[in-house]
C-alpha cells in the first residue's frame, strides 16, 4: 500500500481514551469473553469438572486482549514510550522514509502477555502512514525492522518530526491501525494493535532529546519517559 498523503479535510482529534464495551479490554475481546463465560456457566451447571477448561481459556483471552485506560502525564517536553515491553536496542541511523535525517533509533520488544496497544509518544499531527508487507521474524532478529510486516506512523510536532514503526512478530501477524493521515493525536493516543508478541521501533531526530532509558529496561506505553527535549 502506498503511503498516504495529507488531505485538505478537517483535522480530527484522536482521543487517548477510546471506550471499549468491557472497560480495560479491547472491543474485540467482548464476544470471546462472553462466549468463554457462557461456556463456563454451562459447564458448572451440567459438568462441573469440565468448568476449569473454558475458564482458563477465558482468562487467557482476557490477558491477550487487555487495553487498559491510561492517563499520560501532561508534559509537552517529554517523549513517552510507544509500547509496553523490553528495550531491545538503542542506536543511531539515517531514517529515509519520513524524517530524512540522522536519528536515535529505539527498538522495544513486547512479549505475548504485554499489553499489545501502541500509543503515540508525543502530541502532534499524523502526516505519514504506510503499510509494508513482509516476513514474520522474531523481534530480536537484527533484520526484523526492515523485513517484517510493519506499519509506519509519522507524526509532526512543534519541535520536529518523529516516527513509530509497528512490527508484526511470528504469532501476531495482523496489525490493526487506529489512525489515518490528518489525525491530531495527544500523547498516549492509541495508534494501533499488534497481538501475541511484536516489536515497536521509535525514531527521534538526533540531538533533539536526551534519552532517559537503557537497553534491557521494561517500559510502559504512554507512561514511561523515553526522552526529554533538549533546550
Amino acid at each position: 500500500m502506498e503511503p498516504q498523503t495529507p488531505t485538505p479535510t478537517p483535522q480530527q482529534t484522536v482521543s487517548k481514551d477510546r471506550a471499549s464495551r468491557i472497560p480495560g479490554f479491547d472491543a474485540e475481546a467482548t464476544p470471546l469473553l462472553g462466549l468463554g463465560l457462557g461456556l463456563t456457566g454451562l459447564a458448572l451447571g451440567f459438568r462441573p469438572r469440565f468448568a476449569p477448561l473454558p475458564l482458563a481459556l477465558t482468562a487467557l483471552a482476557a490477558a491477550l486482549y487487555r487495553d487498559p485506560d491510561r492517563t499520560t502525564p501532561d508534559d509537552p517536553r517529554t517523549i513517552f514510550a510507544p509500547a509496553d515491553g523490553i528495550v531491545l536496542l538503542i542506536d543511531e541511523l539515517y531514517e529515509h522514509r519520513f524524517l530524512h535525517t540522522d536519528c536515535v533509533h529505539i527498538a522495544i520488544a513486547a512479549s505475548p502477555l504485554d499489553v499489545p496497544v501502541c500509543r503515540s509518544p508525543v502530541g502532534g499531527t499524523v502526516n505519514y502512514v504506510a503499510h509494508v508487507s513482509g516476513e514474520y521474524r522474531p523481534a530480536s532478529d537484527p533484520e526484523a525492522a526492515e523485513r517484517n510486516e510493519r506499519v509506519y506512523v509519522g507524526i509532526t510536532t512543534p519541535w520536529g518530526p518523529l516516527m513509530v514503526s509497528q512490527i508484526a512478530g511470528p504469532l501476531g501477524r495482523r496489525i490493526s491501525s487506529k489512525i489515518q493521515v490528518g489525525d491530531v493525536v495527544d500523547p498516549g493516543a492509541r495508534l494501533g494493535t499488534v497481538r501475541f508478541g511484536s516489536r515497536t521501533d521509535l525514531y527521534i531526530q538526533r540531538d533533539v532529546a536526551r534519552i532517559l532509558i537503557g537497553v534491557g529496561q521494561h517500559i510502559v506505553a504512554g507512561i514511561s519517559r523515553v526522552g526529554e527535549l533538549a533546550s
